[in-house]
């Protein structure tokens, strides 16, 4: 999961008149390097790093891995702690996790007008983003009272580089550094990410799991008659219908954009997607990104075609909802997966070749279903069909033989053999067919 780019960023006013010029470096050391050369020039104020690693370009759609969770504090926009030294702030940031019995970050910097509190965890892929997206809202509540940002918990963040100037903050706050650590400096405390998630989440996996095992006690008594799930949450289904669009276009465009005819109805679907696991507060920027990247349209064109997309996510994250079949649900778009494969034209065997696991058709889900359950099987140690196959034939030629040569009935068979009488009809029957 470390293939992939980092993005850096400078706040400066070019030729062109722009205020922002961003580009991005291959992720690992090629990025450490670009750090310490960035830190070396003469104007360090005001650069930038991505908190994650993307494939191409800085966008949640485009992401391959993250691997923190965070929150950024302005609080100089609180009256309470506007003026006060970032470790006095520190302290009481510090003794307020611990009452709210939140786990500490890993590391604390100061951004020369506010705070970066960063909590390392292993590297995650984006299929892990719904959940992800959960701690960081609960870490953005819990520290509101510090002037957490909501603006700054989507996971294509970039914060002000360890070493950088703040051009903006006094000068004897300018220089970005870390004020905290939990560990040592150069190697701070990393957090499990199921841990961190536990700890900072209402509702546990140990919880689902007690839950579950409750569910599990009542079936046994025959007194719950729940059917088991077979959906993914809203979440967790649009994630992964994203990765199969990223997936399909990777297979029909290697190049990377879309052809003339093909990218309305593919960003629709994308932005769609993108309107279910990307804050809102970050949405309209997201599906801009993926314009450019995925059709070359310039930012009003993307504007103008995914406008609608936008204003439903902004309705939803506003508690708008519409009424369907009676009853109210959430206002963003719903689109079903026959309706997507119709509309992406997408057949067969794109469906196998690309490797595309929603957006398929109903003979391949059921060759899915059972490419799951062989690997099921294999992973609780089971045979392969094949092998158990060829054992019950073995075991039925020689049930043919003992009744044949010492007269034994199917229940001598079956108490010989350590089997059920069933598993001795179904043996002779299938070494009888050979």
């Amino acid at each position: 999961m470390r293939n992939g780019v980092v993005s850096f960023a400078q706040r400066v006013r070019g030729s062109d008149g722009k205020p922002w010029r961003e580009w991005t470096v291959r992720a690992g050391s090629c990025a450490v390097d670009e750090a310490e050369r960035l830190l070396r020039q003469d104007n360090r104020a005001d650069i930038y790093l991505s908190q994650a690693v993307f494939g191409k370009w800085r966008s949640i759609s485009d992401l391959t891995a993250i691997g923190a969770c965070y929150a950024d504090l302005d609080y100089h926009n609180v009256s309470r702690w506007r003026g006060k030294a970032p470790a006095d702030v520190v302290v009481a940031l510090l003794g307020h996790l611990e009452e709210a019995m939140l786990p500490h970050p890993s590391y604390i910097l100061s951004t020369g007008r506010g705070l970066v509190c960063v909590w390392l965890t292993e590297l995650l892929p984006r299929a892990a983003l719904p959940r992800w997206n959960a701690v960081q809202k609960h870490l953005g509540s819990a520290l509101e009272t510090f002037g957490a940002d909501k603006r700054a918990q989507d996971a294509a963040r970039v914060f002000r580089l360890v070493g950088s100037d703040n051009s903006r903050a006094d000068y004897d706050r300018r220089t970005v550094g870390m004020v905290w650590y939990h560990g040592s400096p150069a190697a701070p405390t990393r957090h499990v990410f199921g841990t961190l998630a536990d700890e900072v989440l209402p509702v546990t996996h140990a919880d689902l799991i007690s839950l579950r095992t409750e569910r599990a006690k009542r079936k046994a008594e025959g007194k719950d008659k729940t059917a088991p799930v077979k959906f993914l949450s809203a979440a967790t289904y649009w994630e992964t219908v994203l990765t199969d669009l990223q997936r399909l276009r990777a297979y029909r465009c290697p190049e990377g954009a879309l052809p003339d005819g093909h990218r309305d109805a593919w960003l629709f679907v994308a932005a769609t997607a993108i309107s279910w696991i990307s804050p809102s507060e970050v949405l309209g920027r997201e599906i801009l990104a993926l314009g450019r990247e995925a059709a070359g349209w310039r930012d009003s064109e993307t504007k103008s075609r995914m406008s609608a997309v936008i204003k439903r996510a902004r309705q939803a994250a506003a508690g708008q909802t519409v009424l369907f079949r009676g009853f109210e649900v959430d206002c963003r778009y719903r689109m079903k997966v026959s309706t997507i494969l119709e509309w992406l034209r997408i057949d067969p065997t794109e469906q196998r070749v690309a490797g595309l696991r929603v957006l398929v058709d109903e003979d391949r889900k059921r060759e899915l279903n059972t490419e799951r359950t062989k690997a099921s099987r294999h992973r609780r140690g089971g045979k392969d069909r094949t092998v158990q196959q060829a054992d019950r034939r073995k075991m039925g030629e020689k049930a043919l033989y003992l009744r044949a040569s010492q007269g034994m009935t199917v229940a001598e068979l079956a108490t010989h053999l350590g089997v059920s009488v069933g598993q001795v009809h179904k043996a002779m029957r299938q070494a009888e067919q050979q």
